[in-house]
């Protein structure tokens, strides 16, 4: 999969000169380097739109636009002009928030494979971490993210000797990771240059979202859209027009389906980890969002961040027969907690 994940850089133009050799080698590492005319919201996010930025550092004297950076999800970094470490594409990439994500495994070794290979190739936010956690696989699933994540620092893989279900399995994750916000992804998605990107502005513009999530090709709610490519190969450049398209829309949802969710650290912590009750899974996304909601916090649906999605990858193994005995039994359980309401759709 081709490598997309070089973030960008802003520079002021009054505060680094342009022949600056230390730019020249951020721009040789493969980063993005723009100029900025002025500090303003409007001049910034103005560059962004054009230039449809993703991972942005602003360099130089960042507090002076500090409001702005904020709004927009960017991250500044000082310099000191005696000290070229600073500049260097490591110790610029350095100021970028760390960020968790979490998937869960089980089987479906080429889409765990794919949805792996594209985290690694398109996650251009630097400072992020992945947890794997199998739940199981004896498919060779095990081997390959053992694999993987010799081969990838940012991973690391949590392998249990049987399927505890993906809360049990997310829960596992969460009680480690370090980041803010922590992303849910399903082993069944790809992702596409500025996934995370996206929703951490948008957590970033609206201090009461509690999640966030894309839009995607296949989920039975409001998240869905008519997707435009008819393989993977056409993705990322359709996902990318689409973005453009809708950039800084989003829309209220009434259940947030977890494939792929970024949860604020804040939420995490008031809100605690998901309900194992549910067992292998279904439902426990639908709960998750009502305790967010009740917790006081908003949930809202990210319409210029897509994420490809299979759909069921996992629990369609089980069967027709198992698959709706689970969620007629995890619906059962969700009403029995919730009262009798709408529940969510299989």
């Amino acid at each position: 999969m081709e490598k997309d994940d070089a973030f960008e850089v802003v520079v002021f133009d009054d505060e680094i000169p342009g022949d600056d050799p230390r730019l020249r080698r951020l721009t040789e590492a493969g980063h993005r380097v723009f100029r900025a005319a002025g500090d303003s919201f409007e001049i910034l996010d103005g560059l962004r739109r054009e230039h449809r930025l993703g991972a942005t550092v602003v360099l130089g004297h960042g507090r002076r636009a500090a409001g702005a950076i904020e709004r927009l999800g960017w991250v500044s970094r000082s310099f000191d002009a005696s000290d070229d470490s600073t500049l260097s594409p490591a110790g610029v990439s350095s100021a970028f928030p760390f960020a968790s994500i979490v998937v869960v495994t089980h089987d479906n070794l080429d889409l765990n494979r794919l949805c792996l290979e594209s985290l690694a190739a398109r996650t251009e936010w630097p400072g992020y971490e992945v947890i794997v956690v199998d739940n199981g696989s004896s498919d060779g699933t095990p081997e390959m993210l053992a694999r993987f994540a010799a081969a990838h620092p940012r991973f690391r893989v949590r392998a249990l000797p049987e399927n505890r279900g993906f809360p049990a399995a997310v829960n596992l994750a969460l009680a480690e990771a370090t980041g803010d916000p922590v992303v849910l992804l399903n082993n069944d998605t790809v992702v596409t240059r500025g996934w995370l990107t996206g929703l951490r502005r948008q957590l970033a513009a609206d201090p009461s979202l509690g999640l966030v999530g894309p839009v995607t090709n296949a989920i039975a709610n409001e998240a869905r859209v008519d997707a435009g490519y008819a393989d993977l190969r056409g993705l990322p450049a359709w996902s990318a027009a689409w973005s453009r398209a809708h950039d800084g829309e989003t829309t209220d949802i009434p259940m947030l389906a977890f494939f792929c969710v970024a949860i604020r650290r804040r939420t995490l912590e008031e809100v605690g980890p998901l309900d194992e009750r549910f067992g292998l899974g279904l439902f426990e996304d639908g709960d998750y969002n009502r305790r967010v909601r009740a917790a006081g916090w908003k949930a809202r649906c990210a319409r210029d961040v897509f994420v490809h999605h299979w759909q069921n990858a996992s629990f369609r193994r089980l069967g027709k027969d198992a698959y709706f005995a689970l969620y007629e039994e995890n619906r059962r359980k969700f009403e029995e907690k919730w009262g009798a309401a709408l529940s969510p759709s299989p």
